[in-house]
């Protein structure tokens, strides 16, 4: 299985790069994105996160976006924990008539992000995103694809309450990956039940459970589809979710 998988991952370097790139150990910023009959560059900075996030967002779809994008056609897609944009920019070539919200509180992967937000329907925020607005404190120390909200954080930065995030719009796809925050985000109920489908990364920080998340999402009227991409002996991977209506009709 694990060689099926990484001569799939191989295929799909070769044809989501236009063959700029033949293994992963090649990847390089500003990286290759040929999708949808378009290809682009994504702005990046040379630390080793930028990387691995292309690597999942694009070559592995941790998210399962191009399934999605074969039966889909969205008007409004949320990104929590842009980065740089990696998530966010495929979704533009993906679905070009979707309106984009990402959120990014990291300064430094901000400056990506709007550079990658260029020319497109991608709405860039400043700010964290949580279960109420206010300020929190966010860890700079590390590199910006973990960094994350505590109470010890370095750097001051706006929280957005989750009831707030595009603007209190109906959301066909969320996707989250802020190193923890998911915990604050989903105790609003409101931000699931106002979306179709999800891809959330989640993060096992401080005791929380697989089975605690579950039961967070499905309190939200979603049905869980699957986990995947799991790391770390389960520590982290990315649960996959839709509202039980869609997921009915799916069936």
């Amino acid at each position: 299985m694990q060689l099926q998988t990484r001569l799939k991952n191989s295929v799909r370097l070769l044809q989501r790069s236009r063959f700029h790139y033949y293994r992963m150990a090649n990847l390089q910023a500003p990286f290759w994105l040929a999708v949808n009959g378009q290809t682009c560059r994504i702005a990046a900075g040379e630390n080793p996160g930028a990387s691995s996030c292309y690597a999942e967002v694009v070559i592995e779809d941790c998210y399962d976006i191009f399934a999605y994008a074969k039966r889909a056609k969205p008007k409004v897609i949320v990104d929590i924990g842009a980065n740089l944009g990696v998530f966010s920019k495929l979704c533009s070539l993906l679905f070009p008539e979707a309106d984009i919200y990402a959120y990014e509180p990291n300064p430094t992967a901000l400056e990506w992000l709007n550079k990658n937000a260029e020319g497109t329907r991608i709405q860039v925020f400043s700010g964290a995103v949580g279960q109420n607005s206010g300020v929190v404190n966010l860890d700079t120390a590390c590199d910006s694809t973990i960094g994350r909200v505590t109470e010890d954080g370095d750097l001051r930065v706006q929280c957005l309450a989750a009831a707030e995030v595009a603007a209190g719009r109906p959301i066909d796809f969320l996707k989250m990956d802020c190193e923890g925050s998911e915990w604050s985000i989903l105790q609003d109920p409101t931000l699931l039940e106002r979306t179709q489908e999800c891809g959330l990364e989640y993060h096992l920080h401080d005791g929380h459970t697989l089975a605690e998340l579950q039961g967070l999402v499905e309190q939200a009227g979603h049905r869980v589809q699957g986990v995947a991409n799991i790391k770390e002996e389960g520590k982290y991977g990315v649960l996959r979710s839709m509202r039980q209506s869609s997921a009915a009709r799916l069936a």
